[in-house]
């Protein structure tokens, strides 16, 4: 009789355990201001960046993602598989069918250091599956807490580019600017790189570091063209429209590495102006490029390899 019992009451509490709601719930911080955290989740198109599984299938067939964005909502569809969130201030609940049926919240929720942002994940399960889950090394590793994480904090998954600080890496240097016609900027860069090229050799000066050039739009057929050395030592320029001028060595500046067609290196531009707007930070002077092979382009077209340099303040 008393086994009858012991067994029956373990029924009971094994069909009690399927019944009895519990939440698992996790705390990430990332390192973000709230309002940056909030906007990687309230667009749709960011959820295909920074959740793996979204990003492989927008690669392989963009065409055919269906995406429909509401006031407080919006679902992502591809086959026969789709992502449903709905938001409602800082909580935003997701109805995810995409490799797996589950329902799950993300909470944001700011720090007290405004650089820093927590999302709270949280699942309702049942009492088994509560245990279930402490089983697993990762109990909540479908909802992609991680992912976003990782992705928030690694620059060259944000941004496209690996954004690092550095210096100016001189702090004397010849420069020639003039402004040309758009057509012409690339021969008369190249004639500018050879007078400065022939003052060195003239003047017992030696270049430190590779040519650095900015090539401004000014018009709808212009373009201001800035060519320039960093060189080892002062000299006194004697005549033409060569420049010597001191800078600041070792001013801050946050550099992208940009390999590419000359006419496509914008997106390095772009990555940066959105690093500086994303930590606000301002820029002293105009972007310049370093052309690391000591080569300009001859045409729109032409490879490159650059870095990108931003000034600052700090």
């Amino acid at each position: 009789m008393k086994k009858k019992i012991i067994i029956l009451s373990l029924l009971i509490l094994i069909v009690a355990a399927c019944f009895i709601p519990i939440t698992l719930q996790k705390t990430v911080s990332i390192k973000w201001s709230f309002i940056s955290v909030y906007r990687e989740l309230i667009l749709p198109t960011n959820w295909a960046k920074w959740r793996t599984d979204l990003r492989k299938d927008f690669a392989a067939d963009s065409s055919k993602i269906d995406i429909k964005k509401e006031n407080s909502s919006f679902a992502i569809r591809y086959q026969d598989r789709a992502l449903n969130v709905s938001f409602n201030e800082n909580v935003f609940n997701v109805t995810d069918g995409w490799n797996s049926k589950r329902t799950y919240t993300y909470t944001v929720v700011p720090q007290k250091d405004l650089k820093k942002t927590s999302v709270i994940v949280s699942d309702k399960t049942t009492l088994i599956g509560y245990l279930l889950s402490k089983l697993k090394s990762k109990p909540l590793a479908y909802t992609h807490i991680d992912d976003l994480k990782q992705f928030m904090e690694t620059d060259s998954l944000l941004y496209g580019f690996k954004v690092f600080r550095n210096g100016v890496a001189g702090s004397y240097m010849l420069e020639i600017k003039r402004k040309v016609l758009t057509k012409d900027q690339f021969t008369e860069a190249s004639k500018m790189h050879a007078t400065l090229q022939h003052y060195l050799e003239t003047h017992g000066l030696k270049k430190t570091q590779p040519l650095i050039a900015q090539f401004l739009p000014t018009g709808t057929d212009s373009t201001q063209v800035n060519v320039g050395f960093y060189i080892d030592k002062e000299t006194a320029v004697e005549k033409g429209d060569i420049i010597f001028a001191r800078m600041p060595k070792g001013g801050p500046l946050y550099s992208v590495k940009y390999n590419g067609k000359f006419n496509q290196r914008s997106k390095a531009y772009i990555a940066l102006r959105q690093y500086y707007t994303d930590h606000y930070y301002q820029s002293a002077i105009l972007p310049f490029e370093t052309y690391l092979d000591d080569r300009l382009p001859a045409s729109d077209t032409d490879k490159v390899n650059i870095q990108v340099n931003f000034s600052g303040f700090f």
